[in-house]
């Protein structure tokens, strides 16, 4: 910034929200950016990458290499205080992180390490690919739990990979991918059952049956809520996960919401506070947790930031709109077709253009340009 000294900004978490605004942020100021990961990785990819291990290595950009202007503290934020994030190394070490201004971008803990790790280095989770596809290829029968978007692209790539594989899809709700239109829905579900994917709508997981970390265990047979039961050689947990915001309890208890989550001002700042923000999964917006709005997040608080920033800082905020009830979504299913809910154009069934929008790349392009890589 011509004038002044640089200010400085935290963002703690590097998933699309915080390395998105990380990159853009770090032309004009001093970034921090705090994650427990050295890389940053195209989440969209995940359901690929087990299917083709080697699509992981453009999927998997480390920090250092997409954002050199960025600092990166390999640690998680484990308490948000008045001064700021106390943050813990792989060795236990703590430090306090702090910025002019600081967000908060930590996102969701899935119910395992399977579409996302919670700590490590790029080349181990590339090895990580590797090691599941092998374990892929050796089970014949696969079970996966959750019918939103990553269930049904995961069932999706399985079944144009492995054709001869029994896949079934287990949903607690009354039809597949609950975020959007029933008519993507259906046609989701048409074409998962054209390749002899079962699916099994209205029913979970009874008994003991919770998700774990040895994701490469042996099979078994499952449990459902009616009675049915299921053989499989391989389980896949595709549930939804919890916004990992646990580090607000002590300091910032009245910011979390009852499932968690933090609460937000129209201008995405921590209710309450005036230099602190939170964008993506953590926040209590009335919204699909999904990719595709996490835009608009990023691109009002980079326009809040600045104006907070600059010499003589503005009190008008940038005001986000929530996308309630708004089914907006694409789904791969596979490499060569999926399925869209689109602005204007409603439910688009079109392989080539489904293709074009997701399948074909998976999104990868489009994130490492926009990270800087």
């Amino acid at each position: 910034m011509s004038g002044s000294a640089r200010k400085s900004v935290a963002i703690y978490g590097g998933g699309i929200a915080g390395a998105v605004l990380a990159n853009r942020l770090s032309r004009d100021f001093d970034v921090v950016l705090v994650d427990p990961h050295d890389y940053f990785e195209v989440p969209m990819a995940a359901p690929r990458s087990l299917v083709q291990p080697d699509f992981a290595e453009a999927a998997i950009i480390p920090f250092a290499q997409a954002m050199p202007s960025v600092g990166h503290e390999q640690a998680k934020l484990v308490k948000m205080t008045h001064r700021g994030g106390i943050i813990e190394y792989g060795n236990g070490r703590r430090s306090l992180i702090s910025g002019d201004v600081s967000v908060l971008a930590t996102g969701s803990r899935l119910p395992n390490q399977l579409m996302r790790a919670y700590e490590g280095a790029a080349n181990h989770r590339k090895e990580f690919y590797r090691g599941y596809h092998a374990r892929l290829c050796r089970a014949q029968r696969v079970l996966i739990v959750g019918g939103g978007p990553i269930g049904v692209e995961t069932a999706g790539e399985i079944s144009e990979v492995f054709p001869r594989k029994f896949v079934t899809v287990l949903e607690s709700g009354n039809r597949l991918l609950m975020g959007t239109s029933p008519k993507a829905a259906a046609h989701a579900a048409d074409v998962l059952l054209l390749r002899g994917v079962n699916i099994v709508i209205g029913e979970r997981l009874a008994g003991s049956e919770r998700p774990t970390d040895d994701i490469f265990r042996n099979g078994g047979k499952a449990g459902t809520s009616s009675g049915r039961r299921i053989s499989y050689d391989l389980m896949i947990w595709c549930t939804g996960g919890r916004p990992d915001t646990a580090y607000m309890a002590d300091d910032f208890p009245e910011v979390l919401d009852t499932n968690g989550r933090i609460m937000v001002t129209p201008g995405l700042m921590v209710v309450g506070q005036q230099t602190l923000f939170a964008i993506g999964d953590v926040t209590n917006l009335p919204e699909n947790k999904m990719a595709l709005h996490i835009k608009g997040h990023v691109k009002v608080v980079e326009a809040n930031i600045r104006r907070l920033l600059q010499p003589s800082p503005s009190a008008r905020m940038t005001s986000y709109v929530p996308q309630t009830n708004n089914p907006l979504m694409a789904v791969t299913l596979g490499s060569r077709t999926g399925v869209s809910h689109l602005p204007v154009l409603g439910v688009v069934r079109s392989a080539w253009l489904n293709r074009k929008v997701k399948a074909e790349r998976m999104l990868v392009p489009q994130y490492r340009k926009a990270i800087g890589a």
